[in-house]
């Protein structure tokens, strides 16, 4: 596997003045693997996550980075921080709104894509014939996707993992401390000085049982949680200490719906048994417009994936999914070229 560092300008694509680059790493396989109509996948992390989260490294364990798991399997993986999260223009995260983060961020989608497809992304890489373009993203990085995908349409399907269409609410142990959700009740309209994430952090009463399953290794929660939790003080190699103040709203009832319902790709909602949409069967309803939707939930998984004993169970069937959505694309694709022309 090939791993190359990217800074991507994506000045001008928003309503922030300044310059603003995107900070991504691509997970490439050999060239001589490449094939034809090649899928490639975006990824976006979480809220206190940076890129890094798709490619977690341990001592004394083995198997927690998606990348390698998607890139022995076929795929390109190419994983990207957010506007104001990790090395990406970190000082503006105060100053976003959402619809920021999603218009840098499929700018800077596309512009990668370009550089793959021309061969000048990588020095030394060649050009690569891209199939599907799949976005997925995890938690905050879900709803970013959702709201990418309909409004600039920079990918063929997304995976939105760990993140609810309808409302996305973090578990708690008991009902009255999921009481908590009611004070959640922001609207897209509220500006970035309407939020505090010491406050929204205070509000929740916990925030390690929704984000991690009791068989998590003792030591790994310890790597994720031990510089600050969910507001960082220092941040391991798959954190950030930025967070998007707008991040806060996310966890308002409908915050992505208006999106939801407008795409027509096909749509991957994954998911562990203990996450952030209370009724995981409704979720699919959210899509009305899609007519490929999949819902997957794993058993022994909280809402941070990647850290689940279970994650390979997920990482698998994102790779049949996107191989079976990429082959779909195709077909599609060549029907379309064949098509004759209509007379008139």
């Amino acid at each position: 596997m090939r791993r190359a560092e990217l800074s991507i300008d994506v000045t001008g694509t928003c309503a922030l003045e300044g310059r603003l680059t995107i900070a991504a790493t691509a997970y490439l396989p050999p060239a001589e693997h490449l094939r034809a109509h090649q899928p490639v996948i975006f990824a976006l992390p979480g809220g206190g996550y940076s890129r890094g989260y798709y490619d977690m490294h341990f001592d004394g364990h083995e198997g927690y980075s998606q990348a390698a798991h998607h890139v022995e399997r076929g795929l390109i993986l190419v994983a990207i921080d957010h506007l104001g999260v990790g090395d990406s223009t970190p000082e503006v995260a105060e100053s976003l709104r959402i619809e920021d983060i999603a218009s840098v961020n499929s700018s800077a989608v596309q512009q990668i894509a370009q550089g793959l497809s021309d061969g000048t992304l990588v020095d030394g890489y060649p050009a690569v014939d891209i199939g599907a373009r799949i976005g997925i993203g995890q938690s905050m990085g879900g709803g970013v996707t959702v709201i990418m995908a309909a409004q600039h349409q920079p990918y063929d399907a997304v995976a939105v993992l760990g993140y609810s269409a309808i409302h996305t609410v973090l578990p708690q142990r008991s009902a009255e401390d999921g009481q908590y959700v009611d004070k959640f009740a922001y609207s897209r309209d509220d500006g970035p000085d309407t939020f505090s994430l010491s406050e929204s952090a205070a509000a929740i009463p916990e925030f390690l049982y929704p984000f991690h399953y009791e068989d998590v290794p003792a030591d790994i929660v310890a790597a994720d949680t031990s510089g600050g939790y969910p507001v960082r003080e220092t941040a391991p190699p798959f954190g950030s200490k930025s967070l998007p103040l707008c991040v806060v709203a996310m966890l308002s009832p409908g915050y992505v719906s208006a999106e939801a319902a407008e795409l027509t790709i096909p749509v991957f909602i994954g998911l562990g048994e203990r996450d952030t949409a209370p009724e995981p069967h409704r979720e699919p309803s959210a899509y009305g417009k899609s007519s490929d939707v999949s819902l997957f939930i794993v058993e022994r998984m909280a809402h941070m994936h990647n850290f689940a004993t279970t994650r390979k169970k997920l990482w698998d069937r994102l790779v049949a999914w996107s191989n079976a959505v990429s082959g779909d694309y195709v077909t599609a694709s060549s029907s379309r070229q064949a098509a004759p022309a209509v007379p008139r």
